[in-house]
């Protein structure tokens, strides 16, 4: 065979090649399925090209998943969180989740072969997760607002910014509502409770019960909003620890016993555990049985979600104040809430699951048992 031949051969492979990358890769057929585009501009300012309209989304925040079923557009999803799979409740709710590829495990970990080969049109995602795929793909990404300090205007305009990506505002403004519904009938139960009535609550997570949420966090307005006091307000844990258990951090248990909480709400192991345990009998809310776990959903609560901004006050108000919200179905609301938000009908057990933090423990450990 003649240098001349050989040349032209590895000539035409290298093009064969080429072109593969360029017309069958993945991102680019994405692209050229659409025939029209938009811009949008994320909630870092940042403004880019999507394909218009968007058919397949990657989303690739833990706590941002729910936000596909509350604005209809989960049939949309191409890939998502391998937490968002694990939960139970989602599953209950969307069976095609189990079938849908989990790339993003935790932050910053993302099988970029596996996100490409999903073939989407938009990822949405927090600053690391979303750097990488920008570094790494062709994929249009929309950043979000991924802080542990989100208050309640903040779960709106994220929301309505969803709303706009995958232009569904009216079922944004429907949650929007729905929320200044709820908060409207706590502040209305719960203003007129003097300031030295109000309960103290100090929240334990981890198996140590000691692990919390400071006042600098979005909890501090969860739970002013229910009318009680955050026992940890003093104390700042955004930036002690990153990943997973941002936001968190851990206190002493002499500084607990300080505090002396009216309650305490966990979300690992069962009161009756604490009750029987004997560096934990001398605080109030262990004396006065006052020990409740965790809600949890879709999502764990310990992360500032739309779905827990409804539940948690309202739960937390009705648990404190039981006299005050007496004529008040919290359950219905409950139910009320995924049946107009989430058009899915809970049953008596999955409500029952979710206000006692079932739903966290069934996540957890199916994350655990996939290692």
């Amino acid at each position: 065979m003649t240098k001349k031949r050989i040349f032209l051969l590895l000539f035409s492979a290298c093009f064969v090649f080429l072109f593969y990358r360029i017309y069958y890769h993945p991102e680019t057929r994405a692209r050229e399925n659409h025939d029209r585009t938009r811009i949008v501009t994320d909630m870092k300012g940042r403004a880019f090209q999507v394909a218009d309209p968007i058919r397949r989304i990657a989303l690739l925040g833990g706590p941002t998943g729910q936000v596909a079923f509350i604005l209809g557009v989960q049939d949309h999803l191409c890939a998502v969180t391998n937490t968002l799979k694990m939960s139970k409740l989602v599953q209950e709710m969307y069976p095609a989740i189990k079938a849908l590829p989990g790339p993003r495990t935790t932050s910053g970990n993302i099988n970029i072969e596996e996100l490409i080969n999903s073939n989407p049109d938009i990822a949405i995602a927090g600053d690391i997760d979303g750097q990488i795929v920008l570094d790494k793909t062709r994929i249009p990404v929309a950043f979000l607002e991924d802080g542990m300090g989100e208050g309640m205007e903040d779960i709106k305009r994220e929301i309505r910014f969803y709303g706009t990506i995958f232009q569904a505002p009216d079922r944004a403004e429907k949650y929007v509502a729905f929320l200044e519904r709820v908060m409207h009938l706590i502040e209305q139960r719960t203003r007129d409770i003097p300031v030295q009535k109000r309960k103290n609550v100090f929240q334990g997570f981890s198996p140590s019960h000691l692990v919390t949420l400071g006042g600098d966090t979005f909890m501090q307005e969860r739970i002013k909003l229910s009318g009680c006091e955050n026992a940890a307000e003093t104390v700042t844990t955004i930036g002690k620890r990153t990943g997973l258990h941002s936001g968190l951090a851990e206190v002493s248990m002499e500084q607990v016993l300080e505090w002396d909480p009216d309650i305490l709400v966990i979300n690992y192991g069962k009161p009756a555990d604490l009750y029987k345990d004997p560096q934990w009998r001398n605080i109030r809310a262990v004396r006065n049985k006052q020990i409740y776990s965790q809600p949890a959903g879709v999502f764990i609560f310990n992360r500032p979600t739309a779905e827990s901004a409804v539940i948690f006050p309202l739960w937390l108000a009705a648990i404190a104040y039981p006299d005050l919200f007496e004529n008040i179905s919290i359950n219905g609301i409950v139910k009320t809430f995924y049946r107009e938000i989430f058009d899915f009908d809970l049953t008596d057990l999955q409500v029952h699951d979710i206000l006692l933090g079932t739903y966290e423990f069934k996540m957890m450990k199916g994350i655990k048992n996939r290692g």
